[in-house]
């Protein structure tokens, strides 16, 4: 068994994106999870399974577009996979506010090009790091005027993109513990 997070993008309560969370928990279950768990109303869950990320995408994402009617993109991470996000986090030292430290997942590396965007210009006193499949973002003001939030969410990057502030990064890695 495999116990993976998911993090699902475009998924909200009380929209016409509306997923109710009772509803993925049973979704998942019918694609072969079990202890299924999910976190907050925004499309986060863990949960163990026999498949391998890459059938599992496919099932995930295939149940989804039939239940919402338009392609869902998801994010799976591995219990040990959040631990090394978590143990390699470029800001412990100056991020301050969990609630403005941000993780955005990625699906694939990006490429230099994909990522150019964001070393075009200077966003103190915001930061950023890009790390593998992940990008790390420090909004010390919050995102809500936030013009490093603005360019990484037009980047052109392949695959699926989600963004999760610390406090869920750091449930989410917890539940993943759980056994």
């Amino acid at each position: 068994m495999i116990r993976y997070a998911l993090l699902l993008r475009g998924v909200n309560v009380g929209t016409k994106n509306s997923l109710p969370m009772a509803e993925l928990r049973a979704l998942l279950t019918k694609v072969g999870g079990t202890k299924v768990q999910t976190y907050l109303q925004s499309g986060n869950a863990v949960f163990d399974t026999r498949l391998r990320a890459a059938e599992l995408t496919k099932a995930i994402e295939g149940a989804l577009e039939r239940r919402m009617g338009r392609p869902i993109a998801t994010t799976l991470r591995t219990h040990a996979q959040m631990t090394a996000i978590v143990e390699a986090n470029p800001f412990a030292a100056v991020a301050t506010n969990p609630a403005y430290l941000c993780v955005t997942f990625l699906s694939n590396t990006p490429t230099k090009s994909e990522v150019a965007p964001l070393h075009a210009s200077d966003f103190e006193p915001e930061l950023f790091q890009v790390s593998g499949r992940e990008i790390y973002t420090w909004h010390p003001n919050g995102q809500g005027r936030s013009a490093l939030a603005a360019v990484l969410g037009k980047l052109r990057l392949r695959g699926a993109v989600t963004t999760r502030n610390w406090n869920t990064v750091m449930k989410l890695r917890d539940m993943l513990g759980d056994d």
